[in-house]
């Protein structure tokens, strides 16, 4: 069985197809604690002309649920490797045509042309998670945001068998990835990004949801987080200007009363 297998799980399915029940404010209340989201927002807010989104990573498709409220004018194209989730979000949404299956060399999505790639959580499952970031960088046309994990302390550990996570039954990676290993590799890239911001929301990552992560994870003074990394293209990219900044507690993703309730009930 392979690493990627676990998502093509009936069981990847109905965790996530949860959601679907939820009430509108329930998915914004959820959604919009997450760092990334707030990035996303930040960044397209106030535009008048429409603009296209590729959602990387998209499961049962719930993230097109609140984006499309939140973003009427915008397209959206959402991609997952696992084809019973993007079957449950085709028939759903009735919208064949909106979400496709693809595989971790994103095959079929390139001739999309998406202004914004948005992807949460893929990244840190790759065995080798710059070349998927070079991947994601080289579909946006404008802008990727997505959603990691980052250490202040220690090098990357690429090996699935020392950095990984439990799925479904299936051991698969979990690479945390070094900040200014990060960092540097995108300022390495052409064209030179325009703006690059990483926020960051320090946690300690290693003896959580059944993780298998190197040693030194377990510990505060590693400066594990969930990070948000924002890039940017566009003119004059020659300077690149990166930010680099702690998210106070209260953007945690902690369950807001109406989530609890919701969640209560389901």
């Amino acid at each position: 069985m392979g690493f990627y297998d676990a998502w093509k799980s009936e069981a990847h399915v109905q965790l996530f197809d949860i959601w679907s029940r939820a009430p509108l404010f329930v998915l914004r209340e959820r959604y919009e604690r997450f760092n990334e989201v707030k990035l996303l927002n930040a960044s397209i807010d106030g535009h008048k002309q429409s603009f296209a989104m590729l959602e990387v990573g998209c499961a049962t498709g719930e993230f097109y649920r609140y984006f499309a409220s939140r973003h009427p004018k915008a397209s959206y194209i959402g991609c997952d490797i696992s084809g019973a989730a993007i079957k449950r979000a085709q028939e759903k949404y009735k919208a064949p045509d909106r979400f496709m299956q693809t595989d971790k060399e994103l095959s079929g999505v390139a001739e999309r042309k998406p202004d914004v790639v948005f992807c949460r959580d893929v990244i840190l499952h790759q065995t080798d998670p710059f070349v998927f970031l070079r991947r994601l960088y080289d579909l946006a046309q404008r802008l990727l945001i997505l959603r990691l994990r980052t250490r202040d302390v220690g090098v990357t550990e690429k090996d699935p068998e020392k950095s990984c996570q439990l799925n479904y039954g299936v051991w698969a990676p979990y690479i945390v990835i070094n900040s200014m290993e990060l960092l540097n590799t995108v300022k390495g890239f052409t064209p030179r990004p325009k703006v690059v911001r990483l926020t960051k929301h320090y946690m300690v990552l290693g003896g959580q949801h059944a993780r298998y992560l190197p040693k030194d994870c377990y510990f505060k003074e590693t400066g594990t987080a969930e990070s948000a990394l924002l890039i940017e293209k566009g003119p004059g990219a020659g300077d690149i200007e990166v930010v680099e900044e702690t998210a106070p507690e209260d953007l945690r993703l902690g369950l807001t009363a109406g989530i609890v309730s919701w969640l209560s009930r389901h």
